[in-house]
């Protein structure tokens, strides 16, 4: 079931140091004195933890919501315990916090198994790639990125994410162990595309792949993606960044020949590549619900984009030349996120953005000579977030009839 994992050196506790992990995340919300019941079936449980830190923060997370007797004692003795140890005595306990999460939680980690060992991610990042492969429902009163935020930090609190060591306080990580369960359970609906090289066995089960991603080379040809055309029903295609900030140069035959292979794609992120333009034929991928191009060298995006009408997100930042969107931009009615961060050559924005009522994300409104007049479709724009900056304002010959 484990196929093949890394070992990995873990710190034990003492049988006091571990209880005390557990009981500060399972007794976060109330009383250790007020719960004798609970802490005797919790001491028991601590003892199948075997002074492994992330076995008791994990458990200590799960436990932290059930609040009757019977709850911990079917934990306590979950057959889960008794499967045959492979190659960590700690996969037990993580296997049982992991079968007790929610159905829409167990999804969104097992995706997480895309993400490289040692990846520092951001919350917003995670949470719009789970939006874009629907694993998040617009709530009635509730935002899509809010609900999202819920889900993060439902497993943050359950250890299955931790704030980064690295003292960035926005940046997170999966222990080691952690993501082998993810690898575990997310079986053969995800893979990165190094460990189908290192086994090539595993590629005849490609066409069932789902989500992936791969870590970037400084030159990559065609070759080295000759693997997902036969992903028929792959929807995520997500590149990680080399070490150092190294530039990554895409041989420009690559999304020619690719992308009408994946017909069935909601993510696509060719963010820090030194590509100047994006085939025409990215508007065939009516799926598309997440599409990045930052950092790039593109000087216009194909007329084909306006036809994305399930796009939600948008990301163009550092685009330094870029100079126009498509003048049909106002079609793309799902879109809630464009990102034009940094993006200095841009000239305008198109007639039609008021239309983008869902849009919560608008980083920078230029108005134009002559154009001062779209200045008022932002009074459409009614769930924006954060900044907006307002660029050319000295363009804006008449602002008497715009909304306070």
């Amino acid at each position: 079931m484990m196929g093949t994992v890394e070992l990995h050196d873990v710190e034990i506790l003492s049988d006091d140091d571990c209880w005390s992990l557990f009981a500060q995340h399972a007794f976060e919300n109330r009383s250790i004195a007020a719960n004798p019941n609970l802490v005797s079936i919790g001491k028991k449980i601590v003892e199948k933890c075997k002074g492994l830190p992330l076995a008791a923060r994990t458990l200590g997370g799960l436990l932290r919501c059930k609040e009757r007797d019977e709850e911990w004692v079917n934990v306590l003795h979950s057959r889960i315990w008794d499967l045959p140890l492979e190659e960590t005595d700690i996969l037990p306990a993580l296997r049982l916090s992991y079968h007790h999460l929610p159905t829409h939680l167990k999804q969104c980690f097992a995706y997480c198994s895309i993400i490289p060992n040692d990846y520092e991610f951001e919350e917003e990042e995670l949470v719009l790639l789970w939006m874009a492969e629907g694993f998040i429902q617009q709530q009635r009163e509730k935002q899509m990125e809010d609900v999202g935020g819920e889900y993060f930090r439902e497993l943050l609190s359950r250890s299955f994410f931790q704030p980064s060591s690295t003292g960035k306080s926005s940046k997170f990580v999966m222990h080691n162990l952690i993501h082998d369960l993810a690898q575990v359970v997310a079986r053969e609906t995800c893979f990165r595309l190094e460990d189908r090289l290192k086994y090539p066995e595993q590629c005849k089960n490609i066409k069932k792949a789902r989500y992936s991603s791969y870590m970037r080379e400084q030159f990559e040809g065609m070759k080295k993606f000759e693997t997902f055309c036969k992903a028929m029903h792959l929807r995520t295609f997500l590149p990680f960044n080399l070490p150092y900030g190294l530039s990554c140069y895409l041989a420009s035959n690559v999304p020619l020949d690719l992308l009408p292979k994946l017909r069935r794609l909601r993510v696509l992120n060719m963010n820090r590549y030194h590509i100047t333009e994006v085939p025409n034929s990215v508007g065939d991928l009516k799926h598309l619900r997440y599409l990045n191009l930052s950092h790039t060298s593109i000087e216009e995006l194909p007329k084909s984009l306006g036809s994305l009408y399930n796009l939600q997100t948008l990301m163009l930042r550092e685009c330094e030349k870029l100079k126009k969107l498509p003048t049909d931009l106002g079609n793309l009615i799902n879109l809630r996120h464009l990102d034009t961060t940094d993006a200095h050559s841009l000239e305008e924005m198109p007639l039609g953005i008021g239309k983008l009522s869902n849009l919560q994300t608008l980083s920078n409104f230029i108005v134009s000579k002559n154009s001062g007049y779209r200045i008022k479709e932002l009074g459409n724009l009614i769930y924006l977030r954060r900044k907006l900056c307002l660029s050319g304002l000295q363009n804006v010959v008449n602002l008497i009839n715009y909304p306070n």
